[in-house]
């Protein structure tokens, strides 16, 4: 009896089947390894890291989103009704293989951030 109490107390608790408060952006770190490739704040000789867990999503995340390669080899990446533009340095090798598109919803224009495309693409 006791055997089955266990598991329907934690049901009811939510814990067995409870999704993940964390988003998959925020389980990949390694999103601040790399720069944007411009200067973070006024004077500040370093660069800008690419992104927080909340400004990346992968490809699938945003629909598979339509994306051209520009003739200087940027990517231009529509979100929404909007083309953005990365440029490199701002232009990485993803580490899991995966399309990452990091950008700041600004609440007007997304303004980009990195891009981090499958090893070999770039």
């Amino acid at each position: 009896m006791k055997s089955a109490l266990l598991p329907a107390m934690l049901l009811s608790l939510g814990v067995l089947f409870a999704p993940s408060v964390f988003s998959p952006a925020q389980s990949h770190s390694w999103f601040s390894n790399y720069s944007t490739g411009r200067y973070g704040e006024k004077f500040s000789e370093e660069f800008e890291a690419c992104c927080g867990g909340n400004d990346c999503r992968t490809a699938e995340e945003l629909g598979y989103p339509k994306m051209r390669r520009d003739e200087e080899g940027g990517y231009n990446v529509r979100i929404g009704k909007y083309w953005i533009h990365y440029d490199f340095p701002a232009v990485h090798p993803s580490e899991d293989s995966r399309i990452w598109i990091c950008y700041m919803d600004t609440g007007v224009a997304p303004e980009p951030l990195c891009l981090f495309l499958p090893p070999g693409i770039i």
